[in-house]
């Protein structure tokens, strides 16, 4: 490959016109036939590194999705079975002082949650605070939701709590 100097590199009373050879530049060659053409699309596969960090690029989001399938490890995502409008998740276990469940609801969707023992309550703390004690909550866009279930009891908890939690959305 070849190509001429910019006429801006050149004197003007230069008549001689040099070709400079740059194939030996360093520069790995590029063979026209593998190259695509611009009506081609060509799609990347995404990048993914040793932690598994999945596309939406979110350390918390990806934990939540590692703990949504392990009872003792907290923040976890919360995914709807098919056809389902609530998930019912038993024997999970608190080990510190509460344990965050992420919910993505469509706009006009309630969300109401149900919890056992007594001691535990479910508050929703993104992208706005509200007490589930008062009853559902009306989506009013769609977005990241972030429920935290804590232990509220005047004694001191041990250092794992069992609970069960209902998440329904409808």
């Amino acid at each position: 490959m070849a190509c001429k100097p910019a006429d801006s590199l050149l004197h003007k009373n230069q008549t001689n016109e040099e070709w400079q050879d740059i194939t030996d530049s360093g520069l790995p060659r590029f063979e026209r036939a593998n190259l695509p053409s611009l009506s081609q699309r060509v799609q990347l596969d995404p990048v993914q590194s040793e932690l598994e960090i999945g596309n939406s690029g979110s350390v918390t989001i990806d934990k939540a999705k590692l703990a949504a399938v392990n009872q003792d490890v907290c923040p976890k995502l919360v995914e709807l079975p098919v056809g389902s409008t609530k998930t019912v998740r038993e024997n999970e276990v608190m080990q510190g002082a509460y344990c965050d469940y992420y919910i993505y609801p469509k706009k006009g969707q309630r969300i109401s949650i149900e919890d056992y023992p007594k001691y535990i309550e479910a508050d929703l703390i993104s992208p706005v605070y509200y007490d589930f004690a008062n009853g559902s909550y009306l989506v009013d866009k769609a977005d990241e939701y972030v429920i935290r279930l804590s232990y509220k009891d005047f004694e001191l908890f041990n250092d794992e709590i069992e609970y069960e939690v209902t998440i329904k959305v409808q």
